[in-house]
């Protein structure tokens, strides 16, 4: 730029130089002056010139040295683009990794998901059968409990002392009827023989009677009484039989108990003995033996007076009317 401003200063100097030669000899020292000053202008137009293209070289040199730098950090610009190229490159492999796994730990969450659901509910219908079972168990117990509180009231060692008390007691009755009734048997059976050898003839209507189908039906109802009694007096035996066994377990029970615990160097109440005593002394009486010539079961061959005393107690089926047959019979 200084160049060319100087070259545009330069040439209006020459060709004012060319019009001044031109015009005349006359007018020369005026010219010269004129040139001086011309010249001068141009020396001053040059030196500004100069200093001008000093400047502009001063600035083409800064603006180089600038257009260095840049260019350097131009490079060093690149060189860090293509490093963040690089780890942008290695952050997106990350990055497709990370979600990859994330895809992967997504999907396994999804699978355990299912399972623990799947697990949860096989668990809770193990609860509920586990309940049903428990509610099915706690319901066998409650009813084994009651059994066995029933069997345990039925089989008390008191309870049994006093049936096997009862039923010695009764058996004891029974036997003593029986004997009642054979003694009226045979007093009846020698008052007809009595009457049938001494009066003969004048007796014949009371064979007829004997002999009638009222006589064989009153019989037949006292067979069928006796029979009923000989039932029941066997279902007392048998009764009495199981009590007193049942009795010598419990006994056989507290006395292996009571060994225990002396093994144990426990001792047992004075009280419990007792009772322990007392409890076995009713189960080890002695059933009366039935005498001799008598039948097992003929227990209840009680006359008319007695058995219709004893209608009650004997069978619960002997019926009223055939009691008060036999007492006409007799």
């Amino acid at each position: 730029m200084a160049g060319r401003s100087l070259t545009s200063k330069a040439e209006p100097t020459a060709g004012a130089v060319d019009r001044a030669e031109k015009a005349g000899v006359g007018s020369l020292e005026p010219r010269v002056e004129v040139l001086i000053n011309r010249i001068n202008e141009v020396q001053q137009a040059k030196k500004k010139a100069n200093k001008d293209l000093g400047e502009a070289r001063t600035i083409c040199e800064a603006l180089q040295k600038e257009l260095d730098s840049l260019h350097g950090e131009k490079v060093h610009l690149k060189e860090i683009l293509s490093k963040k190229q690089d780890t942008l490159r290695i952050l997106r492999l990350h990055c497709q990794e990370k979600e990859s796994e994330a895809h992967r730990k997504h999907t396994m969450l999804q699978e355990c998901k299912e399972r623990i659901s799947a697990l949860n509910l096989q668990i809770e219908e193990e609860k509920n059968k586990q309940r049903q079972l428990r509610l099915a168990f706690e319901e066998q117990l409650e009813d084994l409990m009651g059994q066995h509180k029933d069997l345990w009231d039925f089989h008390m060692p008191e309870r049994l002392a006093r049936e096997i008390c009862a039923l010695d007691s009764s058996k004891e009755q029974l036997l003593m009827e029986e004997k009642l009734v054979k003694a009226t048997l045979e007093d009846v059976k020698h008052q007809l023989c009595s009457l049938c050898g001494a009066e003969g003839p004048s007796t014949l209507d009371e064979g007829l009677f004997l002999r009638s189908q009222e006589a064989a039906a009153t019989v037949q109802l006292f067979q069928e009484e006796h029979r009923k009694a000989e039932e029941l007096l066997a279902a007392a035996a048998q009764r009495h039989q199981q009590l007193q066994q049942k009795c010598q377990q419990q006994q056989q029970k507290r006395q292996r108990l009571k060994e225990e615990l002396e093994k144990h160097g426990m001792q047992v109440p004075a009280q419990a003995q007792s009772t322990q005593e007392e409890e076995a002394g009713p189960g080890d009486v002695a059933s009366p033996k039935p005498l001799k010539g008598e039948r097992p079961g003929a227990a209840h061959q009680a006359g008319p007076d007695v058995l219709i005393g004893q209608e009650d107690t004997l069978h619960p089926d002997l019926s009223p009317r055939g009691f008060q047959e036999i007492k006409e019979l007799f």
